[in-house]
């Protein structure tokens, strides 16, 4: 969610908002949220070039503490922005040596190069932890422990706990994280909101972790429900596209409700005993030639239109052989596509699963009129769960209501430790 400018000293000179942007719309997100570090300056900027692209850019800041710990403000506006900046300003001694810590580049929209901030913004301000938070609520906005997993910057690695009583909003963590684990972690009981995020530093890294929300549209109002779980909004979960598995599964399902699916059948089949894991996807979708199927393993090409570049498939297929397992595609026009992924469970390779929940989440949130099945089996043991399933347990609830979300949460967590235990007794744990 969060990314910076080249206004930040350890950011590329050539992240400057307008490339900003353009990568973020490459990686086909909605929002992202601009939180350089103890600076606003190439706020503005970013939210025109947004505007121009279609990208809703949310106004932030990434503020160190005293303690040196780095905590997101997500802002309602560019005035609270200004007036959160002048805070920091005040309270964030020295100058800035561009041959130490980097030039602090302030840019237009138009990718022309305005001037250089001549704070030192790699610094930590005169404001404790508490200070910083109360400083970013005055603002009017949401106060977030940015990457609560790193040890460098983080809450936790920086003061060895989150003290009792701090009022943040959210906890975000790295794109070094896996959710699923994170979550135990930080947040076992959901005592706090988990956001994912990039901290991008470079185009490139735009989209390498991305959170998932349940919002009318995305802006800092809605943002702020989701975070409180107030008037159906929510945070679905989150992970890293170019990683886990269960969101290369998500891409393909999506893949399929995008060809008119109307059933979508998921199965995940993870066998350590036969060092196998395996991934099937079937969906009744328009389906799609021979020429057409050949060429969905390209990863410049794509039928869809909410991203230029096609690379769920691609990347599943060069993920499975990566991990000395195999990748099959069958479809026929008119009656849908199924594949086929299977993984050595043990090779060094072998990317990790990543979070089923926020998966099954949102697909069940995002496409309530489909009809999806899901089944996740592990050394002969299974849980499943469908549309259908939820539905009639809801007795009518809708399914991304906050009832249903939290009784789709239940079920999936409910099914994910039992296999959890499974898998750890067939590889000799406790």
């Amino acid at each position: 969610m969060h990314v910076h400018t080249c206004l930040s000293p350890c950011s590329e000179l050539e992240m400057h908002p307008a490339a900003l942007v353009k990568a973020a719309v490459d990686a086909g997100l909605d929002a992202v949220a601009v939180c350089d570090h103890n600076s606003a300056e190439n706020l503005a900027a970013a939210v025109r070039a947004g505007a121009r692209s279609g990208l809703a850019v949310l106004p932030g800041m990434e503020v160190t503490s005293e303690e040196e710990v780095h905590i997101l403000a997500l802002l309602p506006d560019l005035e609270a922005a200004q007036v959160l900046q002048s805070k920091v300003y005040q309270n964030l001694p020295g100058t800035n040596d561009p041959n130490l810590f980097g030039m602090q580049v302030v840019a237009n929209e138009d990718e022309e190069v305005l001037g250089f901030n001549e704070h030192l913004l790699s610094g930590a301000t005169a404001l404790s932890v508490e200070a910083v938070v109360a400083a970013i609520h005055k603002a009017g906005g949401l106060a977030v422990a940015a990457h609560v997993d790193r040890e460098r910057f983080g809450l936790i690695g920086q003061l060895g706990l989150i003290p009792e009583g701090l009022p943040l909003d959210a906890l975000e963590v790295s794109a070094n994280a896996q959710l699923n684990v994170a979550r135990t972690r930080f947040a076992p009981s959901g005592e706090y909101a988990l956001l994912c995020s990039s901290d991008a530093h470079e185009p490139k890294d735009v989209g390498k972790a991305v959170t998932f929300m349940l919002l009318e549209e995305p802006n800092p109002a809605e943002v702020r429900k989701a975070l409180a779980g107030a008037e159906g909004r929510a945070v679905l979960g989150g992970g890293r596209p170019m990683e886990d598995l269960a969101l290369h599964i998500l891409d393909i399902a999506q893949n399929g409700v995008e060809a008119g699916a109307t059933l979508v059948e998921i199965g995940l089949n993870e066998d350590p005993l036969k060092d196998l894991l395996t991934i099937e996807v079937k969906d009744n979708g328009r389906g799609m030639n021979e020429e057409t199927a050949a060429r969905a393993l390209d990863p410049f090409f794509t039928t869809r239109t909410t991203r230029k570049v096609g690379m769920g498939l691609p990347m599943l297929a060069a993920a499975a052989r990566a991990a000395g397992g195999n990748f099959q595609l069958a479809s026929e026009p008119g009656k849908g596509t199924a594949l086929k992924a299977s993984f050595q469970f043990s090779h060094i390779d072998r990317a990790p699963v990543g979070d089923l929940e926020t998966t099954l989440l949102v697909l069940f949130a995002g496409h309530p009129d489909v009809e999806i099945r899901f089944k996740h089996a592990v050394c002969g043991e299974d849980y499943e769960v469908s549309t259908g399933d939820l539905r009639a347990a809801l007795d009518g609830a809708v399914l991304a209501s906050p009832e249903g979300l939290a009784f789709t949460r239940e079920v999936v967590r409910r099914g994910e430790k039992a296999l959890s235990e499974a898998r750890a007794k067939a590889l000799g744990g406790p």
